[in-house]
């Protein structure tokens, strides 16, 4: 009996975010013996469910939009690393927005940013791939693996990489199309979480400062180690996400037992799906959108930082817990903080790059 596929599809099922298929699949597992498996009781003083409406689409409807949207990217020419800007504010490149999103990752002027460190012949080299805060980058591995990292993101591998694993380290969040290699397993290793797969296309965030890391997967599967409780592993399916609360940031307390104002410390859910669009919410940024639903200004400050290349602060502590949904692309900073403002009572100053915020 799969226990960690019971205990995925009982998360979903707490938190609402279950469909009938995932029911029915986790019938049919119960249906046998569960003596090994995770209590409910447990699961649910681990959860703070906050059901939202979400689209769940079949892994063949996950597969179609992914390979349309691998349309738009370029098939045989990406370089070993360029950066993407993720900005432009002038009023030429408001009225080419159209042109821009069919050519997302086509921008002229892309730099390497791989930078190579031998300190001699008998010591370990390693490639390091950073996207400055403000850009994205791309880069294509020696196995053909596509990476593309999100701003104020760094990816390193070292000599080794493909003898026995192909293994690289994550500060921040990637997107990775993997490579299928049986023999070479690919490994993804962030503060919190260890991702071993075979081929597969996945997204992954684990920024050091933020409250939370996740995973989210669009086609194959992955398995999730968490760095903290290393026997504890979860397989995702397609269009499954799995976020981790980052306990390092925070005053640790026994497992299962939660504040008020804490997150779970695991939550199990579908990725976010709109209509019409080719990639989920978890993956937009990749498209140079800055998405976010129902996230504290706090959380959404973070974010703005590393998409804009700005310091927020915030004069009033209490503004840091308001709740604010949106998607912008192409914008100024200055016109997502009049938007905003809309939503929220709150006042903001801009002098250069320091935004603070207050009543």
């Amino acid at each position: 009996m799969d226990v960690n596929r019971i205990w995925i599809l009982i998360g979903k099922k707490v938190s609402g975010e279950a469909t009938q298929q995932d029911i029915d699949e986790l019938n049919g597992l119960l249906s046998g013996r569960i003596d090994n498996m995770y209590p409910l009781h447990e699961l649910e003083e681990m959860w703070r469910s906050g059901k939202t409406e979400k689209r769940h689409l079949s892994p063949p409807q996950i597969n179609e939009r992914w390979q349309r949207f691998k349309q738009t990217l370029p098939e045989n020419n990406m370089p070993e690393a360029h950066t993407v800007p993720l900005h432009r504010s002038n009023s030429f490149v408001r009225r080419m927005r159209l042109v821009a999103a069919c050519a997302v990752f086509l921008i002229a002027g892309a730099i390497s940013l791989v930078v190579w460190n031998a300190r001699s012949r008998d010591e370990l080299i390693t490639a390091r791939i950073k996207a400055p805060a403000g850009s994205m980058s791309e880069v294509r591995l020696p196995d053909g693996t596509k990476v593309w990292l999100n701003a104020g993101s760094e990816l390193t591998y070292n000599k080794h990489f493909g003898e026995s694993y192909r293994e690289v380290t994550l500060s921040g969040e990637a997107f990775f199309d993997v490579v299928k290699d049986a023999s070479h397993p690919f490994i993804v290793t962030t503060s919190s979480l260890r991702l071993k797969v075979l081929g597969t296309a996945f997204n992954v965030r684990s920024f050091l400062n933020d409250k939370t890391s996740e995973a989210s997967l669009l086609r194959g599967s992955i398995e999730v180690t968490l760095l903290n409780n290393p026997d504890k592993k979860i397989v995702l399916k397609p269009s499954e996400k799995i976020t981790v609360r980052n306990t390092s940031l925070e005053t640790k307390v026994p497992t299962g037992i939660l504040k008020d104002d804490q997150l779970p410390l695991i939550t199990l859910s579908n990725v976010h799906y709109q209509e019409l669009d080719s990639l989920p919410a978890e993956a937009q940024w990749m498209e140079k959108k800055l998405v976010f639903t129902s996230e504290t200004f706090e959380d959404l400050a973070l974010k703005m930082e590393r998409y804009f290349n700005v310091s927020i602060k915030f004069h009033d502590e209490s503004l840091k817990n308001l709740k604010l949904s949106g998607s912008f692309k192409n914008e100024s900073i200055e016109d997502v903080m009049k938007a905003l403002q809309f939503t929220g009572n709150f006042h903001y100053n801009i002098k250069d790059k320091q935004i603070t915020i207050y009543k």
